[in-house]
């Protein structure tokens, strides 16, 4: 199975459309710089990408963690099991984080998922997503 997750850091803004402590426009997409979200993705999803602007809440030097979880995938994977997972250092002029996850060489298993931003050890927001 040959899965990868990648974050980058950089400055920008997105269209409204989520907010938790420390962040605001969270995206989900199978396309990269989209500007809607996505709850529900085929199997056949070649990437699955998050985007999220940080607020001040967001001290710089705070380490952040993006974690890809498979919640339940009918069996394929232990219950909760983590896919991948990026960590770095925010600086002190970044605004933005994107991370991707590529699919699995069979293909996602149909399930439940979640993508969590973690700061400093501390999952600050979790969005759920379903492969159907």
């Amino acid at each position: 199975m040959m899965i990868g997750a990648a974050a980058l850091v950089a400055v920008g803004t997105f269209a409204v459309h989520a907010q938790a402590e420390g962040f605001e426009n969270i995206v989900l997409s199978a396309s990269k710089d989209a500007k809607e979200t996505q709850a529900t993705f085929a199997p056949d999803t070649a990437n699955i990408f998050l985007s999220a602007d940080l607020t001040d809440a967001v001290a710089s030097g705070s380490k952040l963690t993006v974690s890809w979880i498979s919640l339940d995938s009918g069996g394929v994977a232990p219950a909760n099991y983590k896919i991948d997972e990026v960590s770095f250092e925010i600086g002190m002029i970044e605004n933005h984080v994107d991370s991707s996850v590529s699919k699995p060489d069979a293909g996602w298993p149909v399930g439940t998922y979640q993508v969590q931003i973690a700061v400093d050890g501390t999952v600050k927001e979790a969005v759920d997503f379903s492969v159907k």
